[in-house]
């Protein structure tokens, strides 16, 4: 009797310990997921193509325009991704994007984009990606877009682009 009541015993603790190991895992990550607040998110895409205004000018583009609310304390995050066309007929040419805020352009950060005179039929096509983090953007309401210039109107920033905010703390 002492060996089967210590094979019992065992199975008891075997079983305790499985429900108790069972509890905790459903606890933990089935009836209350862990979460971390990632603050708020705002997100635009589209497909569209906004040609370089004559002049080297800054334009901006409205395809992409969100309205957003920063918090007291937040931090804001802005990632911008999209494509450039560096149009066959224009020769040596570049275009410059930036995150523009409340029709204010972020000179830091930005992405340049060249083309040298290079015969490749249709252009050059290129993805470009341009992020940027900041505490110091005041609390309230405030609309984000890109800033985009070139010296040559044949160019263009086209086909997707995509624009994600988020705040936190």
């Amino acid at each position: 009797m002492g060996n089967r009541s210590g094979i019992i015993l065992g199975l008891i603790a075997v079983m305790i310990s499985a429900g108790v190991g069972g509890f905790v895992l459903y606890d933990n990550f089935i009836a209350v997921p862990p979460t971390t607040s990632t603050g708020n998110q705002w997100y635009k895409f589209g497909s569209f193509v906004d040609y370089m205004s004559p002049g080297e000018a800054w334009d901006t583009s409205s395809n992409l325009a969100i309205d957003f609310t920063v918090g007291l304390g937040e931090t804001v995050y802005f990632s911008y991704v999209g494509h450039v066309l560096l149009d066959d007929s224009s020769g040596n040419s570049y275009v410059m994007i930036e995150f523009s805020v409340d029709d204010i352009r972020l000179n830091y950060p930005y992405v340049k984009v060249w083309r040298y005179s290079t015969a490749t039929p249709g252009g050059i096509q290129l993805s470009v990606a341009l992020q940027y983090s900041s505490p110091t953007i005041s609390s309230g309401n405030h609309t984000v877009t890109i800033a985009f210039k070139g010296d040559s109107t044949a160019d263009a920033i086209y086909s997707a682009q995509s624009l994600f905010v988020q705040t936190f703390n």
